[in-house]
């Protein structure tokens, strides 16, 4: 009896801690979690406080997902580089995290060269940013003002049918939202459903300690 209770209790914190990991998301009008990793181009550390009194826009990106990577017929990568080009005029920067254990960093430095990216791409090379952010798919989109609060998490626009849609769709949500801010303004939307791949992450705390008591 006391095997099976103990049993029971530790099932019971697994599944608390299982819950608390996955549900773990930043809070909307609160300060954005910081971060500092390399850009897989220069090599240099970038951090978030680099960009302080700027509006920041960071993107949760992959380079193999056919809603997120550039491509002739479509995906978000395609509009977000001329998006990032139309408003470094008006003191937004653009930084693309990827969190994807499937793809190393020299495969996503070698792909930004090859697409003449304009904004930088950083590894999170055990996903524990995209942890702290709660971010699920490639792309998610955060959007943080110039005193660091986050204003906006979620998808590009209304989800579309097809990667061929992508940045084509009459529901736009990332332009109002940069818009407002640049206007001083409240933004018109704080928080919807992005749509695209599932990030690739290592195994979780949660999922290393199931593991274990499963054997």
């Amino acid at each position: 009896m006391p095997q099976i209770k103990s049993i029971v209790a530790g099932a019971l914190a697994i599944t608390f801690m299982l819950a608390a990991w996955a549900t773990a998301e930043p809070v909307v009008g609160k300060a954005a979690p910081q971060f500092e990793l390399k850009d897989v181009s220069t090599g240099e550390m970038v951090s978030l406080y680099d960009h302080q009194d700027q509006i920041v826009v960071v993107v949760f990106q992959s380079i193999n997902c056919p809603w997120d990577r550039m491509r002739e017929d479509g995906g978000y990568q395609r509009y977000l580089s001329p998006l990032a080009e139309k408003y470094a005029e008006k003191n937004v920067t653009f930084i693309a995290i990827n969190s994807n254990k499937t793809e190393s960093a020299d495969q996503v430095a070698s792909y930004h060269s090859q697409h003449n990216m304009p904004y930088p791409i950083l590894k999170d090379p055990e996903n524990k940013v995209a942890d702290k952010y709660g971010a699920r798919t490639t792309p998610h989109i955060y959007v943080i003002d110039g005193d660091g609060m986050l204003r906006y998490m979620g998808g590009i626009e209304k989800a579309p049918l097809s990667p061929e849609q992508c940045g084509e769709m009459d529901e736009n949500y990332l332009v109002p939202v940069l818009n407002a801010l640049i206007a001083g303004e409240e933004v018109p939307y704080t928080k919807t459903r992005s749509k695209g791949c599932s990030i690739k992450r290592v195994a979780s705390k949660g999922e290393s300690l199931q593991r274990r008591h499963a054997a």
